[in-house]
């Protein structure tokens, strides 16, 4: 018997058609489920899979009818504020918008990923409300802990903002023929309102090294680092800022027994700063007076240097749903000596080119025209090998280039964590 291909055609055919209305179908009904693509400072990303079932999770954004960026801002207590910023793109009728929870210091990581599910579902609320889910949903208020909690928050902060950070930290690396320990300890106070950020910062930091090549050959070397900064930023409008930066410090690493700079600076943000968490565009300028004591005499023949410095920063910070840049461009130089310098540029960048295809790079490069403080004896081999002393260099350079490209099954809901 022949085969009837006008039947195989027109069955083809109706399968297609079938497949096709399928793939075309409204999210939310006819048993399609919502695609949520999840990406940024994700809470335990397989709590979220396991706890809310009712979408799929994809593993590229333009197979998703819903794209979550979650982003984050340090608080000046300390916590953190994450934004949840939903885009539908051009399937849906709802516009883009974000939501937010703050984490409070001393909440445990479970606290953390109930609130970021919560946080979620609720934005995901908006896209559900002609859909068959809604009729499956059910909402819970709980009044008890929400008054516990209004009538705890006292109307005055005792502490006028003010939140104060103590830090130490010790470690080591024990090998045969070489060791190394080092201890450090810091002590910050901060206090930021939406018109002052005041910050204060005390460290100490220890690092002792030691090499054995023989019996009677021993190199040891003591790299200390000591810090005092403060700044003082005011906010002038919605993109103008302006402060005063000081900063003193030491280190055995730079040869410097001291130095101090005192620097007025100018902000502007081409972004509204409330926008800070998915884009900031920034210039800023810094000028001001500063000293040097060297540790020994420099290559120039001098135990200390008065300079007036200033410094140029230009910064572009974008998260968005094509992707992701952080670039960085920085002059460093003296008003009363231009033949030095150091030009820096460092960028971040991670860009989606087609569906499950992304490149990024890392790139950093600097010319370095201004170690004023290298001593003038020669390096010896002590220094050399425990890496006690900054090198003579006019630049470097450094980088890394990728690409991410996955294909198959496009969910990502399956959580298995065996082994």
């Amino acid at each position: 018997m022949r085969p009837n291909f006008t039947m195989l055609f027109l069955f083809g055919f109706l399968f297609f058609q079938s497949v096709s209305g399928q793939e075309s179908a409204i999210p939310g009904q006819s048993g399609k489920k919502f695609r949520v693509y999840l990406e940024g400072e994700v809470e335990d990303f397989n709590y979220l899979r396991r706890n809310i079932k009712y979408v799929d999770f994809v593993n590229d954004p333009k197979l998703s009818d819903i794209q979550v960026i979650a982003t984050e801002l340090v608080l000046a207590s300390g916590g953190r504020k994450y934004f949840l910023n939903f885009y539908s793109g051009e399937k849906r009728d709802v516009s883009d918008y974000k939501l937010s929870f703050i984490h409070n210091p001393g909440d445990t990581d479970d606290t953390d990923r109930v609130r970021f599910g919560k946080t979620l579902e609720i934005g995901l609320l908006n896209y559900m409300s002609e859909t068959q889910i809604l009729d499956q949903i059910n909402i819970e208020f709980a009044s008890d802990a929400t008054e516990t909690r209004q009538t705890a928050i006292p109307d005055k902060d005792p502490w006028d903002f003010w939140v104060f950070r103590l830090t130490g930290t010790g470690g080591w690396d024990l090998e045969e023929s070489k060791t190394s320990v080092s201890y450090s300890g810091s002590i910050q106070a901060d206090r930021i309102t939406d018109t002052w950020l005041i910050r204060s910062y005390l460290s100490h930091q220890n690092s002792t090294r030691t090499y054995k090549q023989s019996e009677n050959e021993i190199y040891k070397s003591i790299n200390i680092v000591d810090k005092a900064q403060f700044r003082a930023v005011y906010a002038i409008t919605d993109h103008w800022s302006t402060g005063l930066f000081i900063n003193a410090d030491r280190s055995t690493y730079l040869n410097t027994d001291f130095d101090i700079y005192v620097k007025p600076a100018i902000e502007y943000n081409f972004f509204d700063w409330k926008d800070a968490d998915q884009k900031t565009f920034t210039l800023a300028y810094f000028a001001g007076p500063a000293y040097y004591k060297y540790r020994d005499t420099t290559f120039l023949d001098k135990l200390d240097d008065r300079l007036w410095e200033h410094n140029f920063l230009i910064q572009l910070e974008m998260i968005q749903p094509w992707g992701e840049i952080d670039v960085q461009l920085g002059y460093e130089g003296y008003l009363n000596d231009l033949a030095n310098y150091n030009l820096s540029a460092e960028a971040d960048v991670s860009i989606r080119i087609s569906k499950g295809l992304s490149v990024y790079f890392e790139l950093s490069a600097e010319s370095i025209h201004n170690q004023l403080y290298l001593p003038k004896d020669e390096v010896s081999l002590e220094e050399l090998l425990l890496n006690s002393r900054k090198l003579p260099t006019t630049f470097e350079f450094g980088g890394e280039v990728g690409f991410r490209f996955y294909f198959g099954s496009i969910y990502n809901n399956v959580v298995n964590e065996r082994l």
